[in-house]
């Protein structure tokens, strides 16, 4: 075992039994964290990416579940005398999935206006969550509440600890957002979509604030996003999703170099770049995510793929393909011929 790895999920199944039928969100995703690593994870809107990370907290909406499948957590420092939790198996109700959010493993959701409640403080919340898991008084936490907005670069924190939500503006909101996940120096932070909400000038600054705190603090970072440029600029892994699949993982330089899934190539060629592009059509990937009651036969993404091969793809579920020690695909055409026949 790798002493180094943080977090482990295993052939994860996550469904919600509807009405209309049973969606499948999550569809056998498998992902390494690895302690102080920042891990991206990219896909279009519906692929399952918030999903997996709620199901890591236990704090997936009714009526979802997990069928299957395992969310291996190696805790650090003294909680590792218990050994690996997984936390799949964890009641969502339970004492010890309690004792883990917002401690060990903390998120930062993609809106923070319905993330705080509008009737406490800012400041009250974020004293909240480190009375909840520090054994420290009230006078102590508001002190630590402060310096954590300082630390988030919140100017007049002494005096903005005492505003409500609405008063801040949404990157203020964010920034506290982050510091409330930070209270209890978790060891792993997930963040989902943090900066969809933000105008690029305050995304980019986001974005330097976290992967700032994230060396400073030496923590992991699960990062997700629809956005490969962000990405390029945050991760050093990358796992790109689609309808409830990891298709392709690996560093995110060799990937957003040298990518091997057709649906990753079409995602960086849909990304417009600067000179190059000018007077020219943004590309866009070919037709839309199925519908969650109609998944295709075979591969997934078999039905736009540009590469798809005709009496293999819509008949064959792909395996992941180690291709190196890093960069691994879900896809036939880098599975050996004798594994379809």
């Amino acid at each position: 075992m790798d002493n180094n790895v943080l977090l482990e999920i295993k052939d994860l199944h996550v469904s919600f039994p509807l009405d209309e039928g049973t969606v499948r969100a999550v569809d056998g995703a498998d992902l390494t964290l690895r302690r102080g690593e920042v891990l991206g994870v990219v896909g279009e809107s519906g692929c399952g990416k918030s999903v997996t990370a709620h199901s890591v907290l236990r704090i997936i909406p009714t009526p979802g579940r997990i069928d299957s499948g395992q969310i291996l957590f190696h805790p650090a420092g003294q909680s590792g005398a218990n050994g690996v939790i997984d936390l799949a198996q964890l009641s969502p109700t339970g004492s010890e999935i309690r004792n883990i959010r917002g401690k060990d493993i903390a998120m930062i959701f993609q809106e923070p206006m319905s993330s705080f409640s509008p009737v406490h403080t800012i400041g009250s919340q974020i004293e909240e969550a480190i009375l909840l898991h520090q054994m420290v008084s009230q006078a102590e936490a508001r002190k630590m509440t402060i310096e954590l907005l300082r630390l988030v670069g919140i100017s007049g924190a002494e005096q903005r600890v005492d505003n409500f939500p609405h008063q801040f503006s949404g990157g203020m909101r964010q920034r506290a957002m982050i510091a409330m996940a930070l209270s209890c120096t978790p060891s792993l932070l997930i963040a989902d979509e943090p900066t969809t909400a933000l105008d690029v000038t305050i995304q980019a600054q986001i974005l330097e604030l976290m992967r700032g705190l994230q060396k400073r603090l030496g923590m992991a970072v699960m990062f997700i996003t629809h956005n490969l440029g962000v990405i390029a600029q945050i991760a050093d892994t990358v796992a790109i999703m689609y309808l409830g699949q990891v298709v392709e993982y690996g560093p995110v330089r060799e990937i957003l170099r040298n990518p091997k899934h057709p649906y990753t190539v079409d995602l960086l060629r849909a990304v417009p770049r600067l000179g190059k592009t000018a007077g020219q059509r943004l590309v866009a990937i070919e037709g839309s995510i199925p519908s969650p009651f109609e998944r295709p036969s075979g591969c997934p993404f078999h039905p736009r793929c540009s590469r798809a091969m005709a009496g293999r793809c819509e008949v064959h579920m792909p395996a992941l393909t180690q291709l190196d020690d890093q960069h691994s695909v879900r896809c036939l055409l880098y599975e050996p011929e004798k594994t379809n026949a």
